[in-house]
Formats: structure tokens, sequence, C-alpha cells
């Protein structure tokens, strides 16, 4: 990288719909401006919807890539590791970019390639019973040459200081912030479209990608106990959801259970709620 250049970042993710993880890294990406060149993977080209809220100034290119996703033999992981050449940075992000950190360590001098930052944000339902012994065990390897390891929580700094057993120095716990300020003005009953918040409505709330890991069907069906002045919103978007509109219609439903799909300003609708549910199993 020459002194005048901007650098070169490449984010690789098993997806970029917008969740948690992703939204984050679409905010430091419009934060960086013009100042940085940004190439994303997303292993499933068809999902990535976050990519909506890229500001138009930011620096965004999307490669081709290797898939993300196959048995981990060593021809695959080498065609990972060439294609990780000629960036300054690389982050990775959960386990569905695991092979590529592994491709680092394994081909990181063969291919000259820039120091790898991989981020985990929690589990998908394959894991949230429970961690995997084989995951634990390829991610101490796959991890052994990461500039850092980056968690958002307590809980998973133990999980990567025990059972994926890194340094010390390597792990960064690093909380989500919360800008709280935002939270501060009165929210607008109509802030919804065709969805309006009445003055003897009660509304239990909850933001979440819909996947079965976060057992929003729990949700719904908790609604059959509650009375009818009780109304369920559900802000987010996943491949859960037509499974999700078919159980609200099957239970008498469709008229309290409300899914006004992903919320870019979230901040100004979590004020109507009077109740926040979290029914997840990986937080």
């Amino acid at each position: 990288m020459s002194a005048s250049a901007p650098p070169k970042i490449l984010h690789l993710h098993s997806t970029f719909d917008a969740g948690g993880k992703e939204l984050r890294c679409v905010r430091l990406i419009n934060a960086w401006g013009r100042e940085a060149d940004h190439a994303i993977v997303s292993g499933d080209p068809d999902r990535r919807s976050a990519a909506q809220l890229l500001s138009s100034k930011a620096r965004v290119s999307w490669p081709k890539f290797p898939s993300l996703t196959g048995h981990p033999w060593p021809g695959r992981l080498k065609k990972l590791a060439a294609a990780m050449a000629g960036y300054d940075l690389i982050c990775t992000y959960n386990w569905g970019a695991i092979d590529a950190v592994m491709a680092h360590t394994l081909f990181a001098d063969v291919h000259k390639l820039p120091p790898l930052v991989h981020h985990e944000d929690g589990f998908n339902e394959d894991e949230a019973g429970g961690l995997k012994w084989q995951r634990n065990l390829y991610r101490r390897i796959a991890l052994g040459r990461t500039g850092a390891l980056i968690v958002p929580s307590h809980v998973l700094e133990d999980i990567a200081l025990g059972p994926w057993q890194q340094p010390r120095s390597r792990v960064r716990r690093i909380p989500n912030g919360i800008a709280t300020r935002s939270f501060a003005a009165s929210p607008k009953r109509d802030l919804l479209p065709g969805l309006i918040k009445h003055k003897d409505e009660f509304w239990i709330g909850t933001l979440a990608g819909l996947r079965k890991v976060k057992q929003l069907d729990s949700l719904i069906r908790a609604m059959t106990l509650v009375p009818p002045e009780w109304q369920l919103v559900i802000a987010g978007e996943g491949p859960e959801r037509s499974y999700l509109t078919d159980l609200a219609e099957e239970l008498g439903l469709e008229d309290r259970v409300h899914m006004p799909g992903f919320v870019q300003q979230p901040a100004k609708l979590i004020g109507l709620f009077d109740i926040f549910a979290l029914s997840s199993r990986s937080e």
C-alpha cells in the first residue's frame, strides 16, 4: 500500500443480510467514508439486504470469491488463501467464514497475506444448545495466526479463552455500543407503514432476524394466552417469515401478530413497546 492509497479491507461473511454483525460492519464502513476501500463477500450472494444501508460515499466492491463452504481440503483452502491476497486487512465473521481463517493460518506465508482479524458474535441453532468439540478443535487451529479475535460479550470472551484456548493477548472484548440519545425522542404511533398503535392497545415487541434459533414461534404461541388488546410486533427479516406468518394464521392471530420487516431506525420503534421480549436461544 502506498502512502497515498486508501487501505484495502476484505470482509468475509456467510451472508450479508441485515443482522447484528452486518449492521455493525455497515456502520463502520460508512464511518470510514472514502478513506478506505472495502471488498465485501457474502457466502450466499442472494442474501445481502444490509447492502441497502451502505452510504453512497463508501468505497465498496463485491469481488468474485471461492465458496466459503465445503470440505476443508488443502486444495480448497489454498484457493481461499490465494483469493485473499492483495488486501491490507482481512476481516472474517463467525463460523461461516472459519475456513477462510484456516486458509490464512496455513497459507499466509505462501501468498504473503495481510493480518486477519476474526469476529465471533454468537451461535446459530446448530450450536445454540452447546458447543461442538469438533468445532472447538477446528477453531483452536484456525485461529492460530489471527491478529486478533473480537467478541462482544463476557460469555464469548470466556469461551475464546477456555474451549478455544486463545491467548489473552489475542482476545479483544468490544461491547456493542448503543447511542442512547437516539432513544430519547417520543415515538410516533404511526411510525410503521400500515400499522398504528391505538391508545387502547399494548405492544409486546422484539427485534430479531427471522431465524429458527430466535424461537419467535414461541412468542406467537404465547399470544394465545394474553388478552386481545395485546399485540405482538416482530421487527426483522429472515428465512422463517413464511413459517411464522402461517403459524399466526393457524392460531387465528393474524390481526394481532405484525411483522413489518427490517426497521432501519429501531430506536424510533422501541418506545412503542410496552414489553420487550427476547426469545432467542443464543443471546
